[in-house]
C-alpha cells in the first residue's frame, strides 16, 4: 500500500502534476526510480503507473489466449493506454508531465484529488472526483455487509 485515503494534487499550467511530498517520498522510496506511466483507457481518469507495475499489466495484455476473444479486447485495451499514455519521469519536486491529449480530456487544470488503487494512483478532477465519490455511494445493504466486515 503507498498510502491510504485521498491526496490533493495540483497540476499548473505548463501541464506538470505535483504530487504531495509523501506520495512522491512513498513511490520513491518503494519503487527506487521515478519513472511512471501517465495513462488513462477512456479520456476522463488519469491513472499514475510506476513502470514496474505497468510491466506487470502489459505481461497479461501481452498473453493472449490461444483461439479465444481476449486477444481482440486485450489489444484494444493496451491501443487506449498507449493513445493516452506516456512515460515520464518523476523530478526532483515531485512532478510529472500529463501529457497534452490526456490533460485536455480529463480536464486536468489546478486542484486535482489522488487516490492510490493497488497498483496505480488515480488522479482526477476536483469535478469529477465528486461525480464518483456520488456514484460509489454505498447501499444500505453494502455498509451492513461492510460492517459485517469489521468497518
Amino acid at each position: 500500500m503507498l498510502f491510504r485515503g485521498v491526496q490533493k494534487g495540483n497540476v499548473d499550467d505548463k501541464g506538470r502534476l505535483k504530487l504531495p511530498t509523501p506520495v512522491a517520498r512513498r513511490l520513491k522510496d518503494r519503487y527506487n526510480q521515478p519513472d511512471i506511466f501517465v495513462t488513462s483507457l477512456d479520456g476522463n481518469e488519469v491513472k499514475l503507473y510506476p513502470v514496474r507495475e505497468w510491466e506487470i499489466v502489459e505481461a497479461r495484455l501481452a498473453d493472449k489466449s490461444a483461439g479465444g476473444p481476449d486477444g481482440a479486447l486485450k489489444n484494444r485495451i493496451l491501443f487506449q493506454a498507449n493513445r493516452y499514455g506516456a512515460e515520464e519521469t518523476l523530478d526532483g519536486q515531485g512532478r510529472l508531465l500529463v501529457p497534452a491529449t490526456l490533460r485536455d480530456s480529463a480536464g486536468m487544470r489546478g486542484s486535482v484529488m489522488i487516490q492510490w488503487q493497488s497498483n496505480h494512483l488515480l488522479v482526477l478532477n476536483e469535478a469529477r472526483y465528486a461525480e464518483k465519490v456520488d456514484a460509489n455511494a454505498l447501499t444500505e445493504e453494502e455498509l451492513q455487509h461492510a460492517a459485517n466486515l469489521g468497518l
